[in-house]
């Protein structure tokens, strides 16, 4: 069982940068352990232990995405609901205004599709 106190050590673990600790709490964060569940959270977490290369959070996040429990990209500003797709609405504005040509979601969506021939999800 999850107590308070090793709740707040994963924490502590995860803000130090522990990539192990920061999947471990993105998964209590998606699950509702002992802590309100919070898909925010849980990419946050995730997300942070997959830029250091962490597979299990990788694969995390593409679980989150396959369930569509995470709808960040849109090329719609008005859908930019979250902090996350916001920010990403402000990268793909930066991109642009550089002149660095972007796909659309359909586009994406068909790239995705031809690289995952031959993988089962």
């Amino acid at each position: 069982m999850i107590t308070i106190k090793s709740i707040n050590q994963l924490l502590q673990q995860a803000k130090q940068g522990d990539v192990q600790a920061q999947n471990a709490l993105g998964l209590l964060y998606l699950n509702g352990d002992n802590l309100a569940e919070d898909v925010e959270q849980a990419w946050y977490w995730f997300n942070e232990a997959a830029k250091k290369g962490f597979e299990g959070a990788r694969l995390n996040l593409g679980k989150m995405y396959q369930k569509r429990l995470v709808k960040d990209f849109s090329d719609k500003p008005e859908k930019a609901e979250t902090p996350l797709a916001r920010r990403l609405m402000q990268l793909r504005k930066e991109a642009l205004a550089e002149g660095m040509p972007l796909l659309n979601s359909d586009e994406i969506n068909e790239e995705v599709r031809k690289r995952r021939v031959g993988y089962e999800i």
